[in-house]
């Protein structure tokens, strides 16, 4: 975890927080923070994207198996093994149920049309 060092004191009076370059100071801490200096792949941020994508690919069973295979195989070799290496869809149930019950709630939508002319004399 990353210390807080790049943000500036927040001791300081009041009137100094108020104005704008201690604003800025805070800014671009945040942008630190969350985009690493512009680095690729680094940060807050992008570290989201890929936890997020990781979770979506579990979530729809198509997870990668590389790391079930390399723990398995023996220098490489896997021909001693005969399994269906396909992942089993658990997760994609569990999701089935949490949108089926949150769908299932009895709402009651009340949507009502009204006509709304505008006059234009040209």
């Amino acid at each position: 975890m990353r210390s807080n060092r790049n943000f500036p004191s927040q001791i300081v009076s009041d009137i100094e927080k108020s104005g704008y370059e201690y604003g800025l100071k805070i800014a671009k801490a945040i942008e630190n923070e969350w985009f690493d200096n512009g680095n690729m792949g680094n940060g807050r941020y992008f570290s989201n994207i890929n936890s997020f994508h990781s979770l979506r690919l579990y979530a729809r069973g198509e997870q990668s198996i590389q790391k079930y295979k390399d723990e398995l195989s023996i220098n490489g070799d896997l021909s001693y093994l005969n399994l269906d290496w396909k992942p089993v869809p658990i997760i994609p149930k569990f999701v089935d149920i949490v949108v089926n019950g949150i769908s299932e709630r009895q709402y009651d939508i009340k949507a009502y049309s009204q006509e709304r002319r505008i006059w234009n004399p040209y």
